[in-house]
């Protein structure tokens, strides 16, 4: 009899994730050293994507102000992540502005602010292997990654964001379930998070394909009647992925050999306490047996005292 489990079928196929491979006295070339770039940064793009999704990592908060000129936004520093999967890293507060020219202030109502990540060309070195003929070309080695502040009159159509909130503050939270509930979750049944619950993969980001999506939603800025500050943020609209974090459970069990030294230590101080009343009780239950002995002899001894009285009675007459 066969006892190895051997497969009634299979299927197999190839990943996209690609690494470089090197052996002694091989030739390399310039798409092999890449390559050990490319699966670095496809990888992480594909553990961030799947992880999270798209959005809003820490900071990154939003205000607006007007002082008689264009409106300026502020951004906090902060992390984000694009559909894509690559961060977008803000290490600074930056200040963006509106255009006097396309959009007024006094008469606009409302704007939506938007991170985009950009990249910079740096360090260029020219190549040393042209011939005499071609001219010598320069790429650049060192690639930095940069952000841009975007400011929109209406809801950018491909950007990663939430659905505008009734309720600002209640936006994705999940529902009250009592004070005991400390875990500030989302709802699962939010359309924001509801692909995330369901354990689907890729990115959804508005009207357009995930590859084509690399905005992250920070903020909607809206005019209210207020005159110290009119401008207000709604940052519903943005994703929050932050990942919360669990206790430690090894506190809770550091913890229990000190509870149980603790009780120990109390209850030793409490037995002396303990053993004294027990005595005390012992010695008053004593005293009142004494007390009704004698009692009982008291009575027994008064009814022995008592005169005996005989019964007499008249004699007929003779």
């Amino acid at each position: 009899m066969n006892n190895t489990n051997e497969p009634v079928g299979s299927a197999a196929g190839l990943s996209t994730l690609q690494r470089a491979r090197f052996g002694p006295g091989m030739l390399l070339q310039h798409e092999d050293l890449e390559q050990l770039n490319t699966y670095t940064r496809e990888l992480s793009r594909l553990l961030f994507q799947s992880f999270f999704g798209c959005g809003v990592v820490c900071g990154l908060q939003v205000s607006g102000a007007a002082d008689c000129g264009p409106l300026k936004v502020t951004v906090q520093k902060g992390l984000a992540l694009a559909c894509s999967g690559d961060p977008v890293y803000v290490p600074e507060e930056k200040i963006a502005q509106t255009d006097q020219d396309k959009f007024d202030p006094n008469n606009g109502t409302e704007v939506w602010v938007a991170l985009c990540p950009t990249k910079k060309c740096c360090a260029p070195r020219t190549t040393t292997c042209c011939s005499d003929d071609d001219e010598a070309t320069s790429d650049c080695t060192r690639e930095k990654d940069g952000f841009e502040i975007r400011i929109y009159q209406e809801r950018p159509d491909c950007a990663c964001g939430c659905p505008q909130a009734k309720d600002t503050v209640q936006s994705g939270a999940a529902p009250n379930q009592g004070s005991e509930n400390f875990c500030k979750c989302v709802d699962p049944k939010d359309p924001c998070y509801e692909d995330h619950y369901a354990g689907k993969c890729g990115c959804t980001c508005g009207e357009c394909s995930g590859c084509d999506c690399k905005c992250i939603l920070l903020a909607r800025l809206y005019k209210t009647s207020d005159t110290k500050t009119p401008w207000k943020a709604d940052h519903s609209v943005r994703r929050f992925i932050r990942p919360g974090l669990i206790v430690d459970p090894q506190i809770e069990k550091d913890k229990e050999p000190q509870a149980t030294n603790a009780a120990g230590q109390e209850q030793s101080k409490a037995l002396p306490m303990i053993q004294k009343r027990i005595a005390d009780i012992k010695e008053a239950k004593r005293l009142l047996q004494e007390e009704e002995k004698q009692l009982k002899q008291e009575q027994k001894l008064q009814l022995q005292q008592q005169p005996v009285v005989a019964a007499t009675g008249e004699g007929k007459p003779k």
